[in-house]
């Protein structure tokens, strides 16, 4: 009986690679790109077309965080949704921690009606103060 034999070819081992560093980097830009994005997301957005009003005095204190919005034709917005009158009155109600202080960002087309009856409906709720925020008019 004849045998027949075939060679066997094994291949030889290759070298142990080092762990790229480019991966860290990688990873590191990934997770910036992703705070940004969640951090431009956080502050919602003013409604169309709102224009500050402008200021020269530079003593406001008001705080834009969880403040209200008050646009050209009148409306409220909060959190980038529009209030209704029965709105209001529930978001008053809702935070008591902002009677002390609560801050509108007022439009500079506002009609001045719309702001003292936005004052009379936040004294009436029990508001005690009231700052309307504005941005700092530029200087000629």
């Amino acid at each position: 009986m004849k045998r027949y034999t075939k060679p066997i070819h094994v291949p030889k081992p290759l070298a142990h690679r080092r762990a790229d560093s480019s991966l860290a980097l990688i990873n590191v830009v990934f997770l910036l790109l992703l705070f940004l994005l969640v951090a431009g997301t956080l502050r919602p957005p003013l409604p169309d077309e709102f224009e500050w009003a402008e200021t020269s005095s530079e003593s406001g204190k008001g705080n834009i965080q969880n403040s209200l919005v008050l646009t050209r034709s009148g409306n409220l917005w909060f959190a980038g949704t529009e209030l209704d009158e029965q709105g209001l009155i529930d978001y008053l109600a809702q935070s008591p921690e902002f009677k002390d202080n609560m801050s509108v960002q007022v439009d500079r087309r506002a009609k001045m009606e719309a702001v003292a009856q936005l004052a009379q409906q936040m004294r009436s709720a029990g508001v005690k103060n009231l700052s309307f925020i504005a941005i700092e008019a530029n200087e000629p």
